[in-house]
């Protein structure tokens, strides 16, 4: 029977119901899943209630600088026919206990072993995704496959409900107008879909390292979250660089940085957004062919379902 490793970090429980849902559907298909939850020494708190708590955690996600997290409960020398990792996206980033599991021991799991990445994030995945699979890279995975699962709603809606959950635990519809934070029921049906399709396939003659979901719906790209992901990339890095600098002088600095960073990125999204999308759909018309480059290699290993457009939604 074909040995499955689900590892996984959640901190709202919304990344724990994706695990839970793809193990639950995995093991269905006679497939034999251990599955393994990332636990930081020290909890982050759910929801944060502490705009300074919450962005103090982006200069260590940005610059790779986890705190240490518990050793998972399976013998790091235990061989798995498949891993897969499930994990949100904070500040463009994988979140900090996902980071940290690369520094274990217990990596050594992935050295020559088909890997599996499932990212769940309100609409920018992508550099998170780039960082994962240089981590994967680093050790030793083969990385097969990429599941991507969004929240609901509009990416520009979600810019009001998911930072709402996050802040205060309210997942409710604001207004009537901002969507219901989370993850819809529509993507629980994928990933349990995708789950078995991954199951059937493990069972079949594919070549070692082959993607278990080719021509399955694992990702789609929103075209026009592109360009402006990539810049706001570039801005949060300067921004860790920066607030890291000011704590070394005095933590108090370091608040400051923090709150500063916080109005910057209202800024960013109130006027550098809207800029940011009209300057992809006109640099589309002459760098189109870059576009399309970078649009595929976000989408491997697996490849892309469908690529919505410049000025599409993304629900």
């Amino acid at each position: 029977m074909d040995r499955v490793l689900v590892l996984y970090y959640s901190q709202s429980g919304e990344v724990a119901d994706i695990a839970s849902l793809f193990t639950t559907e995995l093991s269905r298909t006679g497939v034999e899943v251990t599955i393994e939850r990332l636990d930081p020494e020290t909890a982050y708190p759910y929801p944060w209630r502490s705009i300074r708590r919450f962005f103090d955690a982006m200069p260590e996600s940005v610059l790779g600088l986890p705190p240490p997290i518990r050793l998972p409960g399976y013998d790091p020398t235990s061989r798995f026919r498949l891993v897969v990792l499930v994990y949100p996206v904070w500040f463009l980033s994988p979140a900090l206990p996902v980071q940290a599991f690369f520094r274990l021991p217990h990596a050594e799991v992935l050295r020559g072993t088909e890997t599996v990445t499932i990212t769940v994030s309100r609409a920018m995945w992508q550099r998170a995704s780039e960082r994962i699979k240089g981590l994967l890279a680093t050790a030793g995975a083969v990385h097969c496959d990429n599941v991507v699962v969004t929240h609901h709603g509009s990416p520009l809606l979600t810019l009001v409900s998911t930072p709402r959950a996050l802040l205060f635990g309210r997942k409710d519809s604001l207004l009537g107008v901002f969507p219901k934070a989370g993850v819809a029921d529509s993507e629980r049906a994928r990933i349990r879909r995708l789950a078995a399709v991954m199951g059937q396939r493990l069972q079949s003659d594919r070549p070692f390292g082959g993607s278990l979901l080719s021509g399955e719906p694992a990702l789609s790209i929103t075209r026009w979250l592109v360009v402006p992901e990539l810049l706001a990339s570039y801005c949060f890095y300067g921004s860790a660089v920066a607030i890291r600098a000011l704590g070394s002088i005095h933590p108090a600095l370091r608040v400051l940085g923090v709150y500063a960073f916080a109005v910057f990125l209202l800024m960013l999204i109130l006027i550098g957004l809207p800029l940011a999308i009209a300057g992809t759909a006109l640099a589309s018309l002459g760098m189109r062919r870059h576009l399309d480059a970078y649009v595929k290699k976000l989408s491997k290993p697996t490849g892309s379902s469908h690529q919505k457009a410049v000025g599409s939604d993304y629900s």
